[in-house]
């Protein structure tokens, strides 16, 4: 009897915490963040607040979908939000010189790009990325100064210019092309590819 009455008030205690703590009830162990023990603390401080697994409203990108790259056909140009726009122009067989820096491969293709600059600062070329994989395989670029391939110039594009240069690789297949071009002065700026696949 002595256990039994030790052991009820603590069984009427538990029944009023339950009562006290619904949201406590309400988390699911599928809810991101349940195991946090921050997560408890804030339930604490504002029982009405339980975590939420909720997709994101229909029409609303995510983060994922906002950062996407776009895919383009060679020669087709992309305008990014804040003004900036380039072209990357189709690709064009040609011979490096003799002073070319390059290992030796099947075909040797050279591209335009183009930088539109309409946004409200420079763009700094110097933080330019373009790499190309063909067949799956990491292209050559070809540094060749008797043809101009030099690579992004080290310059700026103030607001309202443009800047034109050239890039050259070396790859296995001109028909299976997939570069990606990324100015990365802007972090907002989500990179791009270009691909000889692409319908667009």
């Amino acid at each position: 009897m002595k256990r039994l009455a030790i052991s009820l008030p603590a069984l009427l205690a538990a029944g009023r915490a339950l009562l006290v703590w619904p949201p406590l009830m309400a988390i699911s162990t599928r809810a991101p963040g349940w195991r946090d023990p921050s997560t408890w603390r804030q339930l604490a401080a504002s029982p009405s607040r339980v975590p939420s697994s909720e997709p994101t409203p229909a029409g609303e990108p995510t983060a994922s979908e906002k950062f996407e790259q776009k895919t383009l056909a060679f020669g087709k140009s992309y305008r990014w939000d804040d003004g900036v726009t380039v072209t990357v122009g189709k690709p064009e067989k040609f011979m490096p010189s003799e002073f070319a820096v390059v290992e030796k491969t099947k075909d040797y293709l050279r591209f335009t790009v183009t930088v539109v600059n309409k946004s409200k600062k420079p763009v700094d070329l110097r933080l330019t990325y373009i790499n190309v994989q063909s067949r799956n395989q990491k292209a050559d670029h070809v540094f060749d100064s008797p043809t101009g391939l030099n690579g992004p110039p080290d310059t700026k594009v103030s607001k309202g210019k443009e800047s034109q240069f050239h890039v050259g690789f070396g790859v296995a297949d001109a028909k299976d092309l997939v570069m990606e071009v990324a100015l990365h002065d802007n972090s907002e700026r989500p990179g791009l590819l270009y691909s000889t696949r692409s319908e667009e």
